[in-house]
């Protein structure tokens, strides 16, 4: 799906992890600039895949992101 935000809201690592955990639209996803070392764009996250990262680390992961389509 190509994503158009419409919304984007600056997450704190809690509430991004627990929005990623809990989330039951598909207009929404939470997405994190620094993963995977790709230190310039946001990339998708998945609860799955995801679970486990230390949402805390602010040097590996400084932000997180709402988008609503």
């Amino acid at each position: 799906m190509h994503w158009i935000r419409n919304t984007t809201i600056t997450l704190s690592p809690f509430w991004a992890k627990m929005v990623l955990r809990f989330n039951p639209f598909t207009q929404t996803i939470i997405v994190c600039k620094g993963y995977n070392e790709d230190y310039e764009n946001f990339t998708e996250l998945v609860w799955e895949d995801d679970k486990d990262l230390d949402f805390y680390d602010k040097e590996s992961y400084p932000e997180f992101q709402l988008w609503v389509n």
